[in-house]
């Protein structure tokens, strides 16, 4: 089954930004927040920065745990037998509440190694997914569609290493793919605007 992506659907292109957004701001606050794993917590002197982050990062979740929940709602690729819907909100809606998780952790200053967990379950339902985009075929790429979803696995699996060691390699390695995983989401947020844009034909 294939589907063209250029459809008219109101919020896929924005939560594919939105999702390049995140992965941009986990990146820099793995690097730049002072973040200690034996407290769990980021160091006094960076509580300003925190505090921004988690202002940031919840903002990125809420929209894109909100329109996962939509899809959910909506069921908008009733025309694909639901395949899409659960491709597209599933992942979103808990991609969302791990970036939510995420905000209020920073927030409250506590908890970090917990929500890692969080994420390596998502990670495991974005593999899945991965898995099922190129056995079914699914998508216009379905091999860039996979690697979309694989980088974002890749970045929740090393969550933990990055959350439970104080080691500052382990943080740059999470920030390295926390950046391929933007990428690799801004080149399909280009491609799902482009194709929104495209006038339809003359009549």
């Amino acid at each position: 089954m294939v589907i063209d992506l250029a459809l008219p659907f109101d919020y896929l292109d924005s939560m594919a930004w939105d999702i390049a957004v995140s992965a941009v701001l986990l990146g820099i606050a793995a690097l730049r927040l002072p973040y200690k794993a034996s407290s769990d917590s980021v160091e006094e002197g960076g509580k300003n920065l925190r505090a921004g982050f988690a202002a940031a990062i919840g903002a990125s979740g809420f929209y894109l745990f909100i329109t996962g929940i939509a899809i959910g709602f909506t069921w908008p690729f009733s025309s694909s037998g639901g395949v899409y819907n659960i491709l597209f909100g599933g992942v979103a809606a808990l991609g969302g509440l791990v970036l939510l998780a995420t905000s209020v952790a920073l927030f409250l200053n506590k908890g970090l190694s917990a929500v890692s967990y969080f994420a390596v379950v998502v990670g495991l339902y974005a593999v899945v997914d991965a898995i099922a985009i190129v056995n079914y075929n699914l998508t216009r790429d379905p091999q860039l569609a996979a690697l979309a979803y694989l980088s974002f696995a890749v970045a929740a699996f090393l969550s933990v290493p990055a959350t439970h060691s104080d080691n500052k390699w382990l943080r740059w390695l999470f920030a390295v793919f926390a950046f391929l995983f933007a990428i690799a989401w801004l080149y399909q947020a280009a491609n799902f605007t482009w194709g929104h844009l495209k006038p339809p034909p003359p009549a």
